[in-house]
């Protein structure tokens, strides 16, 4: 006898298929921002790590020059910055053996000329969004100036208070000269993403010039403050508000930074502008409490 009973086709039927659709979807949204924190994480431990091996080398060229090198020397015929004095402590002996320490750190004809193009990546933040550079940056300059008006700051930096920080201008400081101690003193700092112009994560310009190269002696860091209601300096915002010269950085809520004793640690955005005044200045006489930045 013949079973009349109809057979189901195979496969997915459309009502069918639009719910796994769905699903995946859900899946998807649901992973995706989980893999880019992941991704954001191994970043900012990258960027951690390179201003650790920073940190080391210019620990080691302390110990073999009896000081830091200068942040830069602005001598006319010779003027420097001073990535390339750690050179041979990052494994760049080569780069540092082709470059003449008797001319500008722009001397087109040695210098400029394939010395300072040559990208380094200890030198750079893996974070930062991808940038078009004449001359190879650094996202780590010394933050050594202070020149925010007193309506900001209740406490202004003293000693020398043009050049507070601890990689000076054509000085070389020792370790002795730290006197708020090493741990409580800011080395080096995070200002990425230059050659262009940030604030408040959104890209204002191409700047250029090259003021974000390993070889400009222009490349610090410079406490001035940015102001947010009117997209301008000065002002109260002293972290991730614009890398116009301050402390910038492309991870979320907080920007490496780098102490005088080697150590990295992360500063969250909204650190007190005096707070961050008081880390910069290396004789002060001002303790800062880590939980307050």
């Amino acid at each position: 006898m013949r079973n009349c009973s109809r057979q189901r086709p195979g496969g997915f039927t459309l009502v069918e298929l639009l719910v796994v659709i769905a699903i995946i979807g859900v899946l998807v949204a649901l992973l995706l921002p989980a893999v880019q924190m992941a991704r954001e994480s191994a970043r900012r431990m990258s960027c951690q790590n390179n201003l650790k091996q920073l940190g080391l080398a210019l620990h080691s060229f302390h110990d073999g020059h009896g000081g830091f090198p200068p942040a830069r020397v602005n001598a006319t015929a010779t003027s420097c910055s001073w990535p390339p004095f750690i050179l041979p402590y990052i494994e760049q002996n080569n780069l540092f053996e082709r470059y003449r320490f008797d001319l500008r750190w722009d001397d087109a004809n040695t210098n400029d000329n394939g010395v300072i193009q040559t990208t380094i990546k200890t030198f750079m933040c893996p974070s930062c969004p991808y940038r078009k550079y004449d001359r190879a940056p650094i996202d780590y300059p010394p933050p050594n100036q202070i020149t925010t008006p007193n309506s900001f700051l209740t406490r202004l930096p003293n000693p020398d208070a043009t050049f507070p920080g601890v990689l000076g201008k054509d000085v070389r400081r020792r370790m002795a000269d730290i006197t708020d101690g090493t741990s409580n003193t800011l080395l080096l700092a995070e200002s990425a993403g230059r050659d262009p112009l940030y604030q408040m994560g959104r890209f204002i310009s191409l700047a250029g010039g090259g003021r974000g190269s390993w070889g400009n002696p222009g490349n610090v860091i410079n406490l001035t403050g940015f102001n947010p209601s009117t997209n301008s300096l000065p002002g109260p915002c002293a972290v991730n508000c614009t890398n116009n010269n301050e402390i910038y950085s492309f991870h979320p809520s907080s920007a490496n930074v780098l102490f005088c004793d080697a150590t990295v640690r992360g500063m969250r955005a909204n650190a007190p502008l005096q707070i961050v005044s008081d880390l910069i200045t290396r004789a002060d006489g001002e303790s800062v409490n880590s939980d307050s930045f």
